[in-house]
C-alpha cells in the first residue's frame, strides 16, 4: 500500500513539474493584419514647439519652427549658474511665504466668525465633556478615572476658546 501511494505522489509531483505548465514568454505571436516594425524603420523627429502633428502617411513629419529673433530661451534649473540659482530659490522662498501667510489668513478666528462656524477648540472642549459626562454616567472605578481626565481636557481646551475672544 505504501508503495502504491508513493508512486502516486511521485508521478504527481512529475506531473506538476512538467514544462506544458510552465510560462513560456519567448514568443508573441502579432496580431493579423500588422507587420512587425523594425527600429531603423521609425523616423525619429524632434520637436522644439508646443504643437503636435499627427498624419496617416509613412513620411516623415517636417516642422518649420517660426522662431523669431527676440524669442527668449529659459534655461532649466541644471543650466543656471549658481547664482543664478540663489536667486531661483529666494524668489521661491518668498512666493511659498506669501502663499502660507494668505492661507493662515484665510483660517484667522475672524474667519470663522465671518462663516458663524465653531472654532475648533470649542469643539474639542465639547467633545471631551461630552466623553466625561458619559463616562461618568457609566460608573466604575476606571471609567470615573476617564471621565475626570476628559474632564479636564475640556476645560484645558474651554478656557483656550476663552482666552482667544
Amino acid at each position: 500500500m505504501k508503495k502504491i501511494i508513493y508512486l502516486l505522489t511521485a508521478v504527481l509531483f512529475a506531473a506538476c513539474s512538467s514544462p506544458k505548465y510552465t510560462a513560456s514568454f519567448n514568443s508573441y505571436d502579432t496580431p493579423s493584419g500588422y507587420r512587425p516594425v523594425k527600429a531603423s524603420e521609425v523616423p525619429v523627429t524632434t520637436t522644439h514647439s508646443p504643437e503636435l502633428l499627427a498624419s496617416t502617411s509613412h513620411a516623415p513629419v517636417e516642422i518649420k519652427s517660426e522662431v523669431g529673433p527676440n524669442t527668449e530661451v529659459r534655461k532649466t534649473y541644471v543650466q543656471m549658474s549658481k547664482t543664478e540659482r540663489k536667486v531661483v530659490r529666494n524668489h521661491l522662498r518668498s512666493e511659498i511665504k506669501t502663499y502660507v501667510r494668505d492661507q493662515k489668513a484665510k483660517l484667522s478666528p475672524q474667519s470663522t466668525e465671518a462663516t458663524n462656524a465653531m472654532d475648533n477648540d470649542l469643539k474639542l472642549a465639547a467633545i471631551f465633556g461630552a466623553v466625561g459626562v458619559v463616562a461618568s454616567i457609566i460608573g466604575g472605578e476606571v471609567f470615573w478615572i476617564i471621565s475626570g481626565i476628559a474632564f479636564i481636557i475640556g476645560v484645558v481646551f474651554f478656557v483656550k476658546w476663552l482666552v482667544r475672544q
